[in-house]
């Protein structure tokens, strides 16, 4: 009696097992969509921009993106501040 119920555990962990390798694949696909989905939207953008190539280059190098604003940029110092302040929370 105890041997079947093991059996029945067993089945049931391999079964499980293969569910779980599955899922990890099936999202391996889904991350690998999105991904695509993400670099085509981007693609698409800049070439609504209408920009020559050396254009997205300066506009890159620069970190301009137009209509948008700049995030402040922090110094060195800042950052470490900033981190304290969140350990001391």
């Amino acid at each position: 009696m105890a041997a079947n119920k093991i059996d029945r555990i067993n089945r049931e962990i391999e079964k499980t097992r293969e569910k779980i390798t599955e899922y990890q694949n099936k999202l391996k696909g889904l991350e690998a969509q999105k991904t695509e989905a993400e670099n085509l939207q981007i693609v698409q953008l800049v070439r609504s921009m209408r920009l020559s190539p050396q254009e997205l280059t300066v506009m890159l190098q620069n970190g301009a993106i137009p209509g948008m604003t700049p995030a402040p940029v922090l110094s060195g110092a800042d950052n470490d501040e900033q981190e304290e302040n969140e350990d001391e929370e």
